[in-house]
């Protein structure tokens, strides 16, 4: 059964003797064992052995209550019922985390890491990992010093240490066709080094939650429900989805997280000694639609930043000396004030929510009127703009250089006569890289070939198997391979 369910739909002559070697010539293999076998029946028993097993019973289903306005006055709002909120107890994926085979490597004090130049003899610090970050440094500083002990515990001489949380998340589409999809949310811990947690297979990254999707019932309820549907239906199905969101999030960060973050739970961790552990939020990675919705901001909007209020008609200027000065100088917060009071603009006096009313407190910031989470339970000191990070798949590329990308292919098109050679020039080579100073080879040898380049490292260039110029169906990794192989050699 283990050799039937490996993942191969198609099995080659090499799957045929792996059937063979490792199943039928196997010293356990006995022919008896075979008598009255059912592959139905088998495979049913294994479905049940996942379904009884340890992380499966770990995920609770819920149903999450979104609070939908009525659009008319004097009539209460009514919560509506999402299910299908599969999720994990966050302090419960902590301690695990701290007792997996990956925990003697964590990091459980910081410090500040620094390269002596051989030639200038100066050090330079580097900054590479969260445990040798400011943020980091500061973070333990602050629960060393100020952290409460427990009121249960208030003896407690156990050594304080901090969990750096890094969540991320992702919307998949599953098939090629219908709509089924996923949403999932994943936790790393930023005390483990990069290197280990890029590893696919390292075991590294822990499944959280699942968020679900306003199901199709949501629009025959609130069609019916909401007064102003047919004129406001794309903005109530925007602010529910924005709810929605939201209420996943206060779901997962529970009391238990809450205490855990002011004071510690203990931990006994794999080397056997009991730590008390301290989780904080460092980073939240995600796609710019996802981090408009962990913001609370707008898509898009007249300050599309989720760090700052640089204006859409400014962004223009970035690089600039005086745009990096008026980023710092606008950095963005949640103003939860404005935020309360366009609530119950929408929810008591029944205005739309795109009126002037609501407008009037949120539009000069592109604020929306959805109280963020991560504000609502863990204080207003804390900023949701500072854990969104750059994410280099999604905003470069499949952003900067996808764009860039297809522009070229744009400019080749427009060349005229002979576009169409320069195009398939393209498809064939990457680069007319020019041989290095002093170098005896010949010319030719530098001639990149897209299609020519064979496969590099495990999985960091993969084969060109489609002419480039098409774009058909790439992923990120594969425009990662574009721009890996265009870059000149010298």
């Amino acid at each position: 059964m283990q050799w039937l369910n490996n993942g191969n739909t198609s099995k080659s002559e090499a799957q045929m003797n792996e059937f063979v070697h490792k199943v039928m010539l196997s010293p356990d293999f006995k022919q008896e064992h075979l008598t009255g076998f059912d592959a139905h029946r088998e495979n049913l028993r294994l479905d049940n052995a996942l379904d009884e097993s340890s992380l499966r019973a770990q995920f609770t289903e819920n149903a999450i209550d979104i609070l939908v306005p009525s659009g008319a006055i004097g009539v209460p709002s009514k919560i509506f019922s999402v299910p299908g909120l599969l999720h994990r107890k966050l302090t419960t994926v902590i301690s695990d985390a701290f007792n997996s085979p990956l925990s003697h490597l964590y990091h459980f004090s910081p410090f500040k890491l620094y390269h002596c130049s051989p030639v200038t003899k100066k050090e330079e610090r580097i900054f590479g990992e969260i445990y040798t970050s400011d943020a980091f440094l500061n973070e333990h500083e602050e629960v060393q010093r100020h952290s409460p002990l427990p009121p249960d515990d208030p003896e407690c001489k156990r050594e304080k240490i901090v969990a750096a949380l890094m969540f991320s998340s992702d919307a998949t589409h599953l098939t090629n066709f219908g709509n089924t999809k996923a949403w999932p949310i994943y936790l790393m811990l930023g005390n483990l080094t990069k290197y280990i947690r890029a590893q696919p297979n390292s075991g590294a990254m822990h499944h959280l939650a699942y968020i679900p999707s306003l199901p199709d019932s949501f629009q025959d309820f609130a069609s019916k429900f909401n007064c102003k549907w047919r004129t406001q239906k794309q903005h109530i199905l925007c602010h529910c989805r924005r709810e929605l969101m939201q209420e996943v999030w206060k779901t997962i960060l529970d009391d238990d997280f809450i205490y855990a973050c002011t004071y510690g739970i203990v931990i006994q961790c794999i080397d056997g000694i009991e730590r008390r552990v301290y989780p904080r939020i460092f980073t939240y990675s995600a796609d710019y639609p996802e981090k408009a919705l962990l913001a609370c901001i707008r898509e898009n909007g007249l300050f599309p930043c989720h760090r700052c209020l640089i204006p859409k008609t400014a962004i223009s200027r970035l690089g600039f000396a005086d745009d990096i000065a008026f980023r710092i100088e606008h950095a963005r917060t949640f103003l939860a004030d404005r935020v309360a009071r366009a609530r119950n603009f929408i929810y008591k006096s029944a205005k739309p929510i795109n009126g002037t009313d609501v407008e009037s407190e949120l539009r000069q910031t592109s604020s929306v009127a959805t109280m963020n989470a991560f504000v609502a339970r863990l204080g207003k000191k804390f900023d949701p703009s500072k854990m969104l990070v750059v994410d280099l798949l999604h905003e470069f590329e499949l952003g900067v250089w996808k764009q860039l990308f297809t522009h070229l292919i744009r400019l080749l098109y427009a060349a005229g006569k002979g576009s169409d050679e320069l195009v398939t020039e393209l498809n064939a080579r990457s680069a007319h890289m020019q041989p290095a100073p002093h170098s005896h080879c010949s010319y030719s040898s530098y001639l990149c070939r897209y299609r020519q380049i064979s496969t590099f490292g495990s999985g960091t260039i993969r084969k060109f198997s489609q002419n480039s110029s098409e774009m058909k169906k790439l992923a990120a990794r594969d425009f990662e391979d574009l721009l890996q192989a265009s870059i000149q050699i010298h």
